[in-house]
């Protein structure tokens, strides 16, 4: 029975070798992450952050946990009062629990513990046994020659260039809106309708935790109406409560007939369970006449779940300033999302300038990589196609090359079954394993719905994101049919979804037509009116021609009768007689 075991062991080794280099030897553990104070110990001396563990020293943790970095070909996490010695090839758990992900092996006993796109959580047992549960990937106990260089095919990627990423988006939709503003219905805005094009550009990803990002918009009713948007938002994931936040500054320009309005945005968010709370604002940048300036702030309630995403409603007071005046007033709104790809939300609000105004939007998104998240932890299946060249058939090395159906790993099959019939012992995901403390197989079944969560929420809460964090979600969800919010957030699927899809804001598109009613009315300019000319009265006498009296008779110019009038020209004084007799002519003199 010896011979013939180490004859099927030969078997699974020797056409690995052939395309394999040898097992690279371990090097070291980095401390990349301290959580939960600072009990992290490294040869019984606190260990820092980036400290470096050699081969043989020992890794501890008291009320502590910590994250660890295997040679740049894995990553842990070492729980709460746990402690793991470095080896040769491998480490060796002493005490706790340890969760890894990535291609780097445990020594069980006399057997090692091997793994292939693998994340695995392994503790230890009062008995000095081993409970090993596979959430992702493929693990194999056996003989440490033949797990040593079945892994040396993936000892040579580095983990951290294998978190997923997000794929730039492209948005189709169209938005409407109303206002019964001005007492009429729906007022000046009836009947308004946009056509909305967006696009969502990733500009720097790191290790699915950050992004910075670019999100532009524009929309017009092909009328008159127009309107664009540009922002840069920075968004970030902080696993100490797996929140994610987002920073943006933004322009907005739209046309409407008489002037063109811009304004500079700001706004921030945060999200976690999926609870949205959001503030932004906008500072006029123009010289129109019916310019605002505003700020809102935003409460998103999740109130029904639909798999990884949530109908949220969402209430938003908000202030407006502009037209010499402030207006207070609140906005309420139900967002839908169908999918990954097609996006709905109402909404409604009054205020005493707009007064009541009703909208919407829906909006059809698509990927141009083909997915939102580009996981190369995941495996895509294969093109179905009877032709050879649309499966990637030829030049294989098997003998077929009409393919039907998936291609299959044909080495990667039958290496397990081979390893199986050698007496390794395979774990697939979703399954555990007990072993003692030599390695030996004592049980082995399926991982409960419940243990797989308390598995990850154990492990992972509080702890950074994996490569295949994504892909442990996808892994639950595939086993059990269903999704778990809590596993989802810890996971970070919540923060993925967040991260490319940027929070509602007052954009070019929704931004509201003040009614001439409500715009000030132009001053009044009056008329100079022209100043009445004075009337002048003239006073005057009459006196004899070539004499000396006056009228009447012989007068003198004291006592002479005086006359007025208003025209110098119209004086007479015709019949009015003087002098000798009182028989002489006379003619006025003005005093």
């Amino acid at each position: 029975m010896g011979l013939g075991r180490r004859l099927i062991q030969g078997l699974v080794v020797a056409p690995i070798l052939l395309n394999s280099a040898t097992a690279a030897p371990f090097e070291s553990a980095t401390v990349r992450r301290i959580i939960d104070g600072r009990e992290v110990y490294i040869d019984r001396q606190q260990a820092k952050v980036n400290e470096t563990a050699d081969r043989g020293q020992q890794i501890s943790t008291g009320s502590s946990r910590t994250e660890l970095l295997f040679d740049k070909r894995a990553i842990g996490f070492l729980g709460q009062n746990s402690l793991i010695t470095l080896g040769q090839e491998c480490f060796r758990l002493k005490s706790g629990r340890v969760l890894v992900n990535g291609p780097q092996a445990s020594c069980l006993g006399s057997k090692v513990l091997g793994v292939r796109g693998t994340t695995y959580v392994l503790s230890s047992t009062e008995d000095g046994g081993y409970d090993l549960a596979v959430l992702t990937g493929t693990a194999t106990v056996g003989e440490a020659a033949a797990i040593e260089t079945a892994m040396a095919a993936e000892e040579d990627v580095n983990i951290l260039s294998t978190y997923p990423s997000l794929s730039p988006v492209v948005g189709l939709g169209s938005s409407a809106w109303g206002s019964n503003a001005g007492g009429t219905t729906l007022g000046q805005a009836a009947g308004l309708v946009l056509g909305d094009l967006s696009f969502f550009t990733p500009i720097i990803q790191e290790n699915s935790s950050s992004l910075l990002y670019s999100y532009s918009t524009g929309s017009s009713n092909f009328d008159g109406f127009w309107g664009a948007s540009s922002e840069v938002g920075y968004s970030w994931y902080d696993p100490n409560n797996q929140s994610s936040n987002t920073l943006l500054v933004g322009y907005d320009g739209w046309q409407i007939p008489g002037c063109f309005h811009s304004q500079i945005a700001v706004g921030g968010q945060i999200e976690r369970n999926r609870w949205q709370f959001s503030a932004n604002g906008g500072i006029p940048s123009d010289n129109c006449e019916d310019s605002l300036g505003f700020a809102i702030a935003r409460v998103g309630i999740p109130v029904v779940n639909l798999g990884e995403r949530s109908i949220h409603l969402s209430l938003a007071p908000y202030v407006m300033h502009g037209l010499g005046n402030q207006y207070g007033g609140g906005r309420i709104g139900v967002n839908v999302p169908v999918g990954d790809a097609l996006e709905m939300n109402v909404y409604g609000q009054y205020d005493e300038l707009l007064d009541t105004v009703v909208g919407g939007q829906i909006t059809y998104r698509f990927a141009t990589a083909g997915r939102f998240v580009r996981d190369p932890n995941l495996k895509t299946p294969r093109q179905k196609s009877p032709l050879p060249w649309q499966n990637t058939s030829f030049n294989n090395g098997q003998p077929i090359q009409v393919a039907i159906g998936r291609q299959q790993n044909v080495q990667s099959d039958v290496g397990e079954q081979l390893l199986a019939q050698a007496g390794e012992t395979v774990i697939e995901a979703g399954e555990e394993a007990r072993f003692n403390s030599n390695g030996e197989l004592i049980r082995k079944g399926a991982i409960s719905r419940e243990r797989f969560s308390e598995l990850v929420v154990s492990n992972m809460e509080g702890q950074s994101l994996l490569p295949e964090s994504h892909a442990i979600a996808e892994s639950y969800k595939r086993l059990y049919g269903s999704t778990n919010p809590s596993l989802q957030a810890i996971a970070g699927v919540d923060w993925m979804i967040t991260a490319q899809t940027p929070f509602p804001r007052l954009r070019a598109d929704n931004n509201l037509v003040i009614p001439e009613g409500k715009l000030p009315k132009p001053p009044v300019v009056e008329q100079p009116v022209e100043e009445e000319e004075e009337e002048v009265t003239y006073t005057y006498v009459c006196k004899e021609v070539g004499g000396s009296f006056y009228y009447p008779e012989y007068s003198d110019i004291n006592t002479a009768t005086r006359f007025t009038t208003t025209n110098k020209g119209s004086a007479s004084c015709s019949g009015k007689l003087a002098g000798t007799g009182g028989g002489n002519e006379t003619q006025a003199q003005f005093l």
